[in-house]
């Protein structure tokens, strides 16, 4: 395993705590995840409290995206010439802000603020990707991104649940919980997570900012044909449409069910505990059972269908007992498809490839977290409550035709 001196010194102090380097970032990413599981899938309640529309709430939510799809190959280059503890540091610093800002926002532009320096910080997830990276050998680098998946996994299990809770009296509640918890997070990880990657003192950050700025708008400039013209394109639709659909449904999901079916703040926590329960059951269990035996491409088009049979009825039906059955599905449906389209691609892909494509789905992934709030959010607009599911559904059938044309190998 790869080493250095600062690496060295900080993991014998993360040892006298107890915790090994990776143990310690483990519990870095979990506490993040489980802020943000905290706060945003209560952010379209609170924000129609401050009189914002639908559209406005999925703008909000978009900005996040838009602002992680600029800044976040920025802040990756800046890690690999600084090192990764000071942009964990400083995403974990921006979680912080980006809460407290929101606890305090009385008005639209304050919301959408909170989430573009949310955005614009937010790379401890894929920074803690190239930790592992780092600090593990080929041998051991699934085992390690896999306690990375499991962090996330955990947090936006338990993160709704509690903020269910801390939102039953006041919705400000949780972004001040999640700001004060993402604070310690931050003291936490300055006192024990060590640096994993030495700094290249040869380079000088500063004068890379102004190439890696109008690096990233060459990127999003040639995005589109990168996306359409690529040999995998059909894929990288697939990936768009699937995560599209689930988009527009976390737009507005928080105000279609007080709406119909009557759940208040903690209602919808235990909804959302549930569908990430019944996502994990399908990514950590099913999805190994099954891929072996009928390979990624079957089980995307079985994801697409779940995902549609449970979208459709979603908002139409006014049973709970149907919404929670329906809410599982989907999960079940969006668990079993997007993990293998993202194998599917890695496996169509050569080995000198493979960041390569994967940056460009991850690209895909990032526009259509872009567009899909703010299409759920007109939708529910102008057509009511059950609109944004009715075309959920539609956008996923439509992910099902697009497989036709795709061919499975090896890699």
């Amino acid at each position: 395993m790869p080493t250095n001196e600062p690496l060295k010194q900080a993991s014998e102090r993360a040892g006298s705590f107890g915790r090994a380097p990776r143990a310690v970032l483990f519990l870095t990413v979990f506490v993040d995840l489980l802020g943000f599981g905290i706060v945003i899938p209560f952010l379209p309640m609170f924000a129609k409290r401050l009189g914002v529309g639908a559209p406005g709430i999925g703008l909000i939510l978009s900005t996040y995206s838009l602002a992680q799809l600029i800044f976040a190959p920025i802040l990756g280059r800046i890690s690999d010439r600084a090192g990764r503890r000071p942009i964990i540091m400083l995403g974990l610093l921006g979680s912080s802000i980006g809460y407290i800002t929101y606890g305090f926002a009385n008005s639209f532009p304050a919301l959408l603020a909170s989430r573009a320096i949310h955005g614009a910080c937010a790379a401890t997830v894929p920074t803690a990707q190239a930790y592992i990276a780092d600090t593990t050998q080929d041998a051991d680098r699934a085992r390690g991104m896999g306690l990375i998946g499991a962090a996330f996994g955990l947090g936006f299990v338990l993160g709704p649940a509690l903020g269910g809770v801390l939102g039953h009296s006041s919705l400000r509640t949780p972004g001040f919980f999640a700001g004060a918890l993402a604070f310690a997070n931050l003291v936490f990880a300055a006192l024990w997570l060590p640096e994993s990657h030495a700094p290249d003192r040869s380079l000088r950050v500063d004068r890379s900012l102004r190439a890696d700025a109008a690096g990233a708008v060459a990127r999003l400039a040639t995005l589109p044909r990168a996306l359409t013209r690529h040999r995998l394109s059909r894929l990288f639709g697939v990936a768009f449409l699937l995560t599209f659909a689930l988009a527009a449904l976390e737009a507005t999901f928080a105000l279609m069910v007080p709406a119909v079916y009557g759940y208040g703040a903690v209602g919808i926590g235990a909804l959302l505990a549930f569908a990430g329960l019944s996502q994990a059951l399908a990514q950590g269990y099913l999805l190994g059972k099954a891929v072996s035996r009928t390979g990624e491409l079957v089980l995307i088009r079985i994801g697409l269908v779940t995902l549609a049979a449970g979208m459709f009825p979603l908002g139409s039906l006014e049973s709970r007992t149907a919404l929670w059955i329906l809410l599982g599905l989907l999960s079940l449906g969006y668990g079993l498809a997007s993990p293998s389209v993202a194998s599917l691609i890695s496996r169509s892909t050569g080995r000198d490839q493979q960041g390569e494509v994967m940056g460009v789905n991850q690209s895909a992934l990032s526009l259509a977290r872009i567009f899909g709030p703010v299409a759920g959010g007109l939708v529910y607009q102008w057509l009511g409550p059950a609109a944004p599911y009715v075309g959920g559904a539609v956008v996923a059938l439509a992910g099902l035709l697009l497989t036709r044309g795709i061919e499975t190998r090896g890699g």
